[in-house]
């Protein structure tokens, strides 16, 4: 993969591959066809939100860095996160979510800006799309190298109603829309990850059911070829390292995951 200009990631929380395949998902299918993706990719135990999101952004397993449930405390031993080392490096990353757990994934000062929506008690999107909104509206007069997009609408959903029950699919369906507003503004420079951090079965996960442990890795860049399947083992830890990668970037030596080969 070659350097790019940028990298937005979009984190569905919860997202099942099989729900992926079953929502009405023009704006995935459309990057799925032009770039490369994986319907297998492995998270990690505890398929917990909070731990999940720290391996991603910190590339270490939960048994190294220590955060097992969906409370922040300092990690077991110092360790930068992938916005430390943009920040370190001179580029600018934002971030954007509702769910307020996640505004420990950077350090102070790490952020050009960071901005959180607080959930509401509906189960009808609005949420993601209040925050696609805003996103587009930074981005567009804000250029940055990195950008993370979190949307919570869709594991609140498998909570509430059920993973795979046709609210949840709609859920998907929504947030499938939100990528395609915040990707108008986007130029063609940009290269755009897909994911979840971990997937769900009747009204829960936390387990190492393959339903919450598989989720999906899409990923569309300059110089990776269009409808290609990632052949090879994707774990979240591996993200932080490509993501690095993509923008011309030296993993620390704290990391464990691997650049993804598309």
């Amino acid at each position: 993969m070659s350097a790019v200009e940028s990298v937005v990631l979009f984190l569905i929380d919860g997202m099942r591959p099989d729900g992926l395949r079953q929502a009405d998902t023009p704006v995935m299918d459309g990057l799925m066809r032009t770039g490369a993706s994986t319907m297998a990719a492995k998270t990690v135990m505890p398929t917990t939100t909070l731990p999940c999101h720290t391996s991603l952004f910190f590339s270490l397993p939960p048994r190294d860095h220590g955060i097992l449930d969906n409370t922040w405390k300092p990690l077991n031993a110092p360790a930068k996160s992938l916005f430390d080392v943009l920040n370190e490096s001179g580029m600018a990353a934002a971030s954007f979510f509702n769910w307020e757990p996640l505004r420990n994934l950077s350090s102070d000062g790490a952020l050009a800006a960071s901005f959180f929506l607080k959930d509401r008690k509906e189960y009808d999107g609005s949420i993601d799309r209040e925050l696609a909104s805003l996103a587009v509206r930074w981005l567009k007069n804000n250029p940055c190298q990195f950008a993370f997009v979190y949307m919570h609408n869709t594991d609140r959903t498998g909570h509430n109603e059920g993973w795979m029950s046709d609210k949840y699919l709609r859920a998907i369906a929504n947030a499938d829309a939100c990528i395609g507003e915040v990707m108008r503004v986007l130029n063609g420079n940009t290269a755009v990850i897909v994911m979840s951090d971990h997937g769900g079965h009747e009204k829960t996960h936390h387990s190492d059911l393959p339903e919450d442990m598989t989720i999906p890795f899409i990923i569309r860049a300059p110089g990776i070829p269009a409808g290609g399947r990632i052949r090879g083992e994707v774990c979240i830890t591996d993200v932080a390292p490509t993501i690095a990668a993509l923008l011309g970037l030296a993993a620390p030596e704290s990391w464990v995951g691997a650049r993804i080969a598309v």
